[in-house]
């Protein structure tokens, strides 16, 4: 811990900030049953927290500013920080090819993969879709690198630093290198150059972060009308796309470091001029089509930093990045030209942290009140898409042999699909998958809807139907297409 940790005053309570504030928290997160967050404001430097109903559904035990929250796709922000500080100490450039230090790395063009660069791969250019298991759902006991050689089974939908494509492989690659390049591992050079400089001390990562961190809060998902707790995820394996917990005490110091350009407490814990490289636009993005969580869909314009991504809120440069995981939900937001920044992390998949933040922002930054939950649920146009879709009548299904779908299907890069026979149909599971395992239900010929036996993936997939359809040739299947939100795949059949 820094010693100016010690002396750090408490955070202020978000009432001497605005007496709106409060309210807006109790009304965003009631509103969707959220057991617990941590809402975590600096403005000009002054520090306001807001600790928010429980740590678990199983106990009454209250969050805290202490109280650890895994913030998802937030911590991609904390690789590009441990690249930025290696490229100031002169150990590495943002130019260096990621197989300099990650030789598994491969993707479907030989050519294109000696050119990526760690750059690259924090600015989500690679030109890679959004599919498999490498994206979602992969057994967190499988190692980062397990991917790497896989990605040369997924073809490209643009061409290398052509335009934004949203991946976590290059992520947890660069993650895997700041690890190599420093010889202690990815977890230990962030806690070296980032949680201890800025006395984050309840703050860590990966696997680590199961035993040395007392004070956490649990993942939940809904699964219906219920909220469900569910088995928190420690993995090594997607330290960079997602792996950081973080309280919200912490979080003010994170905020502080990117406001302040990297000085905090008197010291410069990351150079101004490495720390403004992650936040400057490296490849171009769509507001209202891409992401509406990671770019305002009102904005003038959009792109993808490293590890944040960049638009405007209605005149105000915003630096932010959004994050999900099974059973967490973060949003991380920075105004520079305002000083100000405001991070909310919940303990459940689904809360409202983007919608929240705005509503926040535009508070503090005293624009016009709006229904920001609505706002931005009008811009899901897909899941719309899907419900609509899910909720048509199957058509008419020819009697078939079930027998003849059972078997093991496999995918080069996400492993086997099992299709077995059970009193009631038939069962399938991915073997490199997650908890992924599922019952078959007929649609119409050949097809069939999953519906997911674990509470985690109910969750995902509400409302959306995920489909398993069987190529048959001469009476025989041959191969099975999953079409399951991002695990989309077609498995050949194998036995």
């Amino acid at each position: 811990m820094s010693q100016s940790a010690h002396h750090r005053p408490p955070p202020r309570p978000l009432d001497l900030l605005d007496v709106r504030l409060r309210p807006i928290c109790d009304a965003y997160l009631g509103t969707r049953q959220v057991p617990g967050a941590s809402i975590a404001i600096v403005l000009g430097d002054v520090s306001y927290h807001y600790a928010y109903g429980v740590k678990s559904t199983g106990s009454a035990e209250p969050v805290t500013a202490q109280t650890g929250f895994n913030i998802a796709s937030c911590s991609k922000a904390f690789v590009s920080a441990a690249v930025a500080s290696l490229v100031a100490d002169g150990m590495a450039t943002w130019d260096d090819p990621i197989t300099r230090f990650v030789p598994e790395w491969q993707l479907q063009d030989p050519a294109a993969t000696l050119q990526v660069t760690l750059r690259d791969m924090s600015a989500n250019r690679l030109g890679l879709p959004r599919v498999g298991l490498m994206e979602a759902g992969l057994d967190p006991r499988l190692p980062a690198e397990h991917v790497f050689s896989g990605l040369r089974h997924t073809a490209p939908v643009h061409a290398l630093r052509e335009r934004f494509t949203y991946v976590n492989a290059g992520h947890n690659a660069n993650a895997v290198a700041v690890g190599r390049i420093t010889g202690q591992g990815f977890v230990d050079t962030v806690i070296d150059r980032i949680l201890q400089p800025l006395g984050m001390s309840s703050s860590s990562c990966g696997e680590q972060a199961r035993s040395a961190l007392a004070d956490q809060a649990a993942w939940h998902c809904r699964v219906g009308e219920e909220i469900v707790q569910i088995d928190s995820i420690f993995t090594d394996q997607q330290a960079g796309a997602g792996g950081m917990v973080v309280s919200g005490a912490d979080a003010l110091q994170w905020l502080r470091l990117h406001l302040n350009g990297g000085l905090v407490d008197g010291r410069q814990v990351i150079s101004r001029e490495a720390l403004s490289e992650t936040h400057k636009p490296h490849v171009v993005a769509e507001p209202g089509k891409d992401l509406p969580s990671l770019f305002y869909p009102g904005a003038h314009m959009a792109a993808y930093a490293l590890g944040w991504a960049v638009s405007d809120f209605e005149g105000h440069p915003l630096i932010c990045h959004s994050g999900t995981g099974y059973g967490v939900a973060a949003m991380t937001s920075l105004f520079p030209r305002s000083g100000l920044g405001i991070a909310v992390y919940a303990n459940v998949l689904g809360a409202p942290v983007t919608s929240l933040s705005f509503a926040l922002a535009a508070t503090v930054l005293g624009l016009p009140v709006r229904d920001w939950r609505a706002y931005f649920e009008s811009f899901a146009p897909a899941l719309s898409a899907k419900l609509a879709a899910s909720s048509s009548p199957a058509g008419p299904r020819e009697p078939v042999d079930l027998a003849s779908y059972v078997g093991t299907y496999v995918h080069a890069a996400d492993g086997p699909l099992v299709v077995e026979r059970a009193a009631e149909g038939l069962t399938g599971s991915l073997g490199h998958g997650y908890r992924m395992s599922f019952s078959l239900l007929p649609i119409d010929s050949n097809s069939f809807s999953l519906q997911f036996t674990q509470p985690e993936w109910r969750a995902l997939m509400d409302g959306a139907r995920a489909v398993l359809s069987f190529k048959v040739i001469d009476g025989a299947s041959v191969a099975a297409q999953l079409d399951a939100g991002m695990i989309t795949r077609e498995f050949e059949r194998l036995v």
